[in-house]
């Protein structure tokens, strides 16, 4: 896929996101909410901003971290600039069109895309971790949010056991190996879950959910600020809470970005915890914007500037 095109899918999503803000803003009162977005103290933004930096920062950490655990010999700088240009596909279903960086290292230093897709599902597993554990601090608050988190841990539990059975790489591919039609995946999937192995073993394990955790803290401080800057009064333990759960609800939808689920769960959530709906609705369009759109408009400048043809030409890279 050409740089180009990923830009025009992104520009769609984009508009749909509009539509998802634009719709939620009526919802609410589109004059109340344009006031509540005219009182935010604007001085705040550059911290709010540099919240989502010290995500992204440690989050990029966990990735080199894991490509240096499967010894991918990608160079710091690419890395790096692989690492950014995946937030072009931060609004794909399930950000699993994230994917995109297992194509562009293949490119770059040959590696197998079953390899590195193993980074990718690992990266998503441990973010989930991490949501989940700042989650955990306000979940008895809804009425069914206990055993909605406990479903997830459960389900990311079984994914990590699953993964970590003694011989199940081989396994797979022998059984797909012995039929003509599934041949062709055996190898991959052997590679693919062999890393994924190697990736959940208690010390990566440990690393990276730790470093998922505080990462995505940096978001919910930062969605602490908007709050403050709207005027809203709060504990620190409700934008933690309200943030990380609204964030898996938005990735367990499997929906791009979590459109309209995201959103809805944060503005609503906010609603629950006393805050008017005008400026739940502010806070949540604000955090968004600094967010998801920010991260994605990063991702496409550097898929432009570094890769201008797409993963074909990613061996190529900008200067």
């Amino acid at each position: 896929m050409t740089a180009p095109r990923l830009v025009r899918q992104v520009v769609l999503v984009a508009a749909l996101g509009a539509a998802v803000a634009l719709g939620l803003a009526i919802t609410a009162n589109l004059g109340a909410t344009l006031d509540a977005l005219g009182r935010f103290r604007w001085r705040l933004l550059p911290l709010v901003i540099a919240a989502a930096l010290a995500n992204w920062g440690l989050r990029f950490l966990k990735w080199d971290y894991y490509l240096a655990c499967l010894a991918i010999p990608l160079p710091r700088r690419q890395s790096l600039l692989v690492f950014l240009a995946g937030f072009t596909m931060a609004i794909s279903p399930g950000k699993l069109g994230e994917l995109l960086k297992a194509i562009l290292v293949r490119d770059l230093v040959g590696t197998e895309l079953s390899r590195t897709a193993s980074v990718v599902v690992a990266e998503r597993l441990t973010d989930v971790a991490g949501l989940l554990v700042l989650s955990a601090l306000g979940a008895t608050v809804l009425p069914h949010g206990g055993p909605v988190l406990g479903g997830l841990a459960a389900v990311f539990a079984l994914t990590v056991v699953v993964l970590r059975v003694p011989g199940l790489a081989d396994r797979v591919h022998d059984a797909l190996a012995r039929g003509p039609r599934l041949a062709r995946l055996a190898e991959p999937l052997r590679l693919f879950l062999g890393a994924g192995r190697a990736l959940v073993a208690p010390g990566p394990l440990a690393v990276a959910v730790c470093l998922s955790a505080v990462s995505w803290f940096f978001e919910c401080l930062g969605f602490y600020l908007i709050l403050l800057g709207l005027g809203v009064e709060t504990s620190l333990r409700v934008p933690t809470f309200t943030y990380a759960f609204a964030s898996l609800a938005g990735a367990v939808s499997m929906l791009p970005g979590g459109l309209g689920v995201a959103e809805a769960s944060l503005t609503g959530l906010l609603v629950a915890f006393g805050v008017a709906l005008p400026e739940a609705v502010a806070a949540t369009l604000l955090i968004r914007a600094a967010t998801l759109w920010l991260a994605v408009a990063l991702g496409v400048a550097t898929l432009l500037v570094a890769f201008p043809g797409g993963p074909d030409a990613a061996a190529q890279p900008a200067a």
